[in-house]
């Protein structure tokens, strides 16, 4: 059986430590630095300005981990 992860809390990227990096935009997308230095870029128009993420837990390991949509029904 399928177990579908746990929205654990969800806020604008800044709650999570991210940063919004626009000098570093180019055709990838919008850029985003998250805490450990890794550049995030999204293509999608509506992160020009912020991101919203959602934090997960994974049911089965209890792994947490951040996205940027919830779920489309296949888990």
């Amino acid at each position: 059986m399928n177990k579908m992860p746990m929205i654990v809390r969800c806020g604008f990227h800044h709650t999570f430590g991210w940063l919004r990096r626009p000098e570093l935009d180019n055709r990838d997308g919008y850029c985003y630095e998250a805490p450990d230095g890794d550049l995030i870029y999204s293509a999608m128009f509506h992160h020009d300005k912020g991101m919203v993420l959602y934090e997960l837990i994974d049911a089965e390991t209890g792994e947490h981990y951040l996205v940027d949509q919830v779920g489309d029904g296949t888990y």
